[in-house]
Formats: structure tokens, C-alpha cells, sequence
């Protein structure tokens, strides 16, 4: 027993020792309390980016620390604390295999990516639905399918790569034209457009795989947001699902979104039904440091889904009054936030009075909610 012990410590330390981070201490107002908040983040500059506009929006100053590696008994916050007294929060990106060798019970891993699917074609009575066929009709929105490549390239450099730019600005993370074309001349690849008054508007990239067709990657015209107005991202899935069900599938991957519960894309596809069934390899560790009102804030204002022994739970965060005010608030926040495949949804108040918290959850969500504490992250009174 002695030897495997140390055969995994010996592991661990190697795996430790082989670890290196980019690294940035950012700081801002935090924009849920108002409060100045700093981070450390060691990862990628894209996905840095990305948590930086949650945290900050668009202010903010940041230090570029560059490349350190974690070997050892190193501990990237003791850098932090160098540097600046009050950072109260660390992100990591890693990979599963290394959060689990340094993840601590306060901390939080959340999946970069969760992916999904939906069985086709979609309910009708979905009001989401309903409400993308009345823009389909009013703008006579049409489908057409191609597999020319002269269309694939019109539509990666004129719709995919602009809308891109569009959504998403600084934290860009767009396919390239090679990788996408790889998948393209396998023949796998089929390109839908979505036509208004003869013009190409919009466009969907389906990749034909084993199990089910995916959507591989959506684009609209120039990035113009009026498109969008028109119904056109909307007609990318609606008539999509209905063109695959007419050829037999059941269901449709709609690949990739963001973990964190209020994404604008996670919440348009979850009103569309949304079932999770994967998640990315790689993820953010989150590590809070120290108590304060932007920690605070943070994990209030950006519900996320995080991993707990291996399946998904949604981590919500809420103020005491919100739970215990009124009996239809926790209903309402699983019905916010619940996706089908999700195994649990904690619900974190930041303060605890010892009523009931259950009393007001339907039969349809009583056995997902499950009440956590979260003393680490009580933050002092602003000052």
C-alpha cells in the first residue's frame, strides 16, 4: 500500500512541476457591488478576456505578469499577494486531470464549454419557437442547401468571421478557414442559407457525424445585427431541425456554449430545449482568496454550471431576502436556470436564518434543489 502511495504522490508532483500559466492580475469596479475588485487569472489571453468583461465590462486595468510555472510547494496567489494586497480571487485554467490534484472544498470548477442537443424538429408549442416562426413568415425567411465551395467560402469570410467579430470582439475564438475546410472537403459538411427576398442573410455549417448532426458554426451577413432583428439566427436552427427531421434524425447537436447560466446563447438554446450531455476537457478553477464585496458580487451576478464528482450541478448564488421573501423564488430561479442534464441546482445563500428553504419548490424541482453554505465567501460591509 506504502508503494502506491508513493507512486502517486510521485505523479502528482510531476504533473505539478510540469504546469505552466500566463498571468495577469486585473482590477476594476466589479459590476454587481460597485466595489473595486481584483483578480488573478493564469490561463489563455481569449478566455482571460472573457471572464475579465463578466467581471469588469469594458473598464478595467490589468498587469501582465507573464509565464510561471507551478512546481512544487509554489502557490500562484502568494504572486498575487506580492503584488497587491486585496486580490480576493483566483482563476485557473486547467484541464480535469490537474483540478482534480488541486482543487480545495471552497473552490468551484467550471467547464469551459458545455454541449448539447435538442430532439427534432422542435415543439411548436415552445413559445420560443412559436415566436421564431411568426419572424420566419412575416419576413419570408427560405432555407437553401448547398455543398459548393464557392458558397462555403463566401460565407466564412462574409457572415461566419463577421459575426464572429460581432459577438464576441476581443474574446474572439473563431474556427479557421483551414480547420473548418478540413471538415468541409471530407464531405461531411452540408451549408444552410437563410434567404430574405433572394439575399443570403445568414448561414449554419451541419456536420454529419456518427450519432447526430451537429451545428458546426453560424454566421450572419457583414455582422449586421438588423438580420438578427429579422429572425435570421433564429431561422439558422428553426429551419434547420425541420430540413433534418424531414431526412429522418431525431435529434441535433447544437455543439458548444459558455457555462455561465445567463450567456446569451446557453439561455437561447435552453428555450429551445436544451439538453446537456458533454462538457469541454478544460475548464476555470476558481479559487477565492479572501472575502470582499466584488467576490461577493461575482458570484452573485454570474450563476454558472460547475462539476461535482463527475456530473454538472448549477451553482446559483443569491442574496438572503431572494430565497426567503417570498415561496414561488426558488421556483422560479430552477426554472431560470435548470437545464435538462444538469443533476443538481445549488442554491448558495450568502447569509443563513435557519427557516426552511424548500417550503415554496414545486414537486417538478423539490428533489434538484439542494441548499449549500458558502461561510468562506462572507464578505465584510463595504467600506
Amino acid at each position: 500500500m506504502s508503494k502506491s502511495l508513493n507512486l502517486i504522490r510521485t505523479i502528482r508532483n510531476k504533473i505539478r512541476s510540469n504546469i505552466k500559466f500566463w498571468i495577469w492580475l486585473i482590477s476594476g469596479t466589479e459590476l454587481h457591488s460597485g466595489e473595486h475588485f481584483t483578480i488573478l487569472y493564469a490561463g489563455n489571453r481569449l478566455s482571460k478576456n472573457y471572464i475579465v468583461n463578466l467581471v469588469f465590462g469594458d473598464e478595467y486595468d490589468e498587469i501582465e505578469l507573464g509565464m510561471k510555472w507551478l512546481k512544487n510547494n509554489f502557490r500562484i496567489a502568494k504572486l498575487a499577494k506580492q503584488k497587491i494586497q486585496d486580490c480576493s480571487m483566483m482563476i485557473l485554467e486547467v484541464n480535469e486531470r490537474l483540478h482534480n490534484l488541486i482543487k480545495r472544498k471552497k473552490d468551484f470548477y467550471i467547464p469551459l464549454r458545455v454541449r448539447g442537443e435538442v430532439d427534432i424538429p422542435l415543439t411548436v408549442s415552445n413559445s420560443s419557437v412559436k415566436s421564431d416562426m411568426i419572424k420566419i413568415r412575416k419576413n419570408n425567411l427560405t432555407l437553401e442547401v448547398t455543398t459548393e465551395k464557392s458558397q462555403f467560402d463566401k460565407f466564412y469570410h462574409d457572415m461566419y468571421l463577421p459575426y464572429m467579430r460581432y459577438r464576441h470582439g476581443n474574446r474572439l475564438l473563431a474556427l479557421g478557414y483551414n480547420e473548418l475546410m478540413r471538415h468541409w472537403e471530407s464531405g461531411t459538411c452540408e451549408l444552410l442559407l437563410i434567404k430574405k427576398d433572394n439575399e443570403h442573410i445568414a448561414g449554419q455549417v451541419i456536420l454529419f457525424e456518427e450519432n447526430s448532426p451537429r451545428l458546426l458554426t453560424l454566421g450572419i451577413k457583414d455582422g449586421n445585427s438588423c438580420y438578427l432583428k429579422y429572425g435570421a439566427g433564429a431561422a439558422c436552427y428553426y429551419l434547420a431541425s425541420s430540413y433534418l427531421a424531414k431526412r429522418g434524425y431525431t435529434s441535433l447537436h447544437l455543439g458548444g456554449s459558455r457555462a455561465f447560466l445567463k450567456d446569451g446563447v446557453l439561455q437561447f438554446k435552453k428555450r429551445r430545449g436544451l439538453r446537456l450531455i458533454s462538457k469541454s476537457k478544460e475548464g476555470f478553477l476558481v479559487k477565492p482568496l479572501s472575502p470582499s464585496p466584488g467576490l461577493k458580487g461575482f458570484f452573485l451576478r454570474n450563476p454558472f454550471i460547475c462539476t461535482h464528482r463527475g456530473r454538472l450541478h448549477a451553482a446559483i448564488f443569491v442574496e438572503d431576502d431572494e430565497v426567503y421573501s417570498c415561496d414561488e423564488s426558488l421556483d422560479d430561479l430552477c426554472k431560470n436556470y435548470y437545464l435538462n442534464g444538469l443533476s443538481k441546482v445549488n442554491i448558495y445563500p450568502l447569509e443563513v436564518n435557519g427557516s426552511n428553504p424548500k417550503r415554496g419548490v414545486s414537486s417538478a424541482f423539490s428533489d434538484k434543489i439542494t441548499m449549500r453554505s458558502v461561510d468562506h465567501m462572507h464578505a465584510p460591509a463595504s467600506r
